[in-house]
């Protein structure tokens, strides 16, 4: 799909003027439209543009979306938004990731929309940013621009996925979600399930019947995403920021284990074959070192989890697995 152009500045405004209304001012049109196609496709790719001087001149978009507060005003605003977010002009993410990162990032309009004090005409900035709709569009969330999973889908996708797993001879499993099972059991005698994903009926069925053979798959096919609030089953693919994330994840599980993708071992092998390999979650979910290079790297387990410590102890309740 061909990026969608916008403003930095756009995405801020989406969030601000949703409950008073985007206007029938050409600004606001343009607000509606954008909103309406990222709602039809929520992770469709946005680029950052803006009209910059330096050799980024090569991607920028005009003024013809500029807002009356004037050119300069708008370029600042737009290159204040990129330089907190992190990002250079061009910059290409899904618009879900954009909003995300932006509530994340992006408390209050004040310093982006205006400024403590009028030094000019030229610097007036926005009236919007003084009526604290941007807070509150911030505490509405990301779900109040993009709707989320239906809760009635994700609890019949629940439903279906854990028959066919108790009703399968295989469990097919994307590598790191050993590790989550295993954080997730966090050494404990008596787990319940969760509406979210499958990860206590994967390790039931382990501990019921240490020789399943567990398939290691890719994102797409694996058993315990399908009622998971950013799992989109149209596209098999994961709509939160962690995707790439847990796609590295996965690869470095079998790095370190000698696996590959399709391998299919017994449920106790492949955990003996982790719980030797990986003795903590800095390794896998903290990239080695704990730290977070930017919004896409963050995550759990980054500076060590103490659950998959008391997972891993346990061996997950299977026997043979304690390392």
């Amino acid at each position: 799909m061909k990026p969608l152009s916008v403003r930095p500045y756009q995405l801020l405004c989406l969030i601000c003027r949703r409950k008073a209304g985007y206007g029938k001012d050409p600004c606001g049109r343009k607000l509606h439209t954008l909103l309406s196609r990222i709602r039809k496709y929520p992770d469709r790719p946005l680029s950052m543009n803006c009209n910059v001087e330096s050799v980024y001149d090569f991607q920028n978009p005009g003024n013809q979306d500029d807002t009356p507060e004037g050119e300069l005003f708008n370029l600042k605003r737009d290159l204040d938004i990129l330089q907190r977010l992190g990002l250079a002009p061009g910059a290409v993410h899904p618009a879900r990731d954009l909003l995300k990162r932006i509530m994340a990032e992006i408390k209050s309009p004040q310093g982006f929309c205006g400024y403590p004090s009028v030094t000019s005409d030229t610097w007036r900035g926005c009236t919007h940013r003084h009526t604290g709709d941007y807070e509150r569009g911030l505490e509405a969330g990301v779900n109040a621009l993009i709707t989320p999973r239906d809760p009635e889908i994700k609890a019949c996708a629940k439903s279906r996925s854990v028959t066919d797993m108790y009703q399968s001879s295989m469990l097919e499993i994307r590598p790191h979600h050993l590790m989550c099972m295993t954080c997730f059991h966090a050494g404990r005698t008596t787990l319940t399930p969760i509406a979210e994903d499958n990860l206590f009926e994967a390790i039931d069925i382990i501990q019921k019947n240490p020789d399943i053979p567990v398939k290691l798959v890719r994102a797409s096919q694996c058993v315990i995403c399908p009622p998971c609030s950013a799992w989109n089953p149209e596209t098999g693919k994961c709509v939160t920021g962690c995707s790439l994330r847990d796609q590295k994840k996965d690869l470095d599980v079998l790095q370190k284990t000698g696996l590959k993708y399709g391998d299919v071992l017994p449920g106790h092998d492949l955990l003996k074959r982790l719980y030797a390999a990986v003795t903590s979650t800095v390794e896998v979910c903290g990239c080695g070192d704990g730290i977070a290079r930017s919004y896409e790297w963050t995550g759990c387990g980054r500076e060590g989890n103490e659950n998959y410590v008391k997972g891993r102890a346990a061996g997950l309740g299977v026997a043979g697995c304690i390392p």
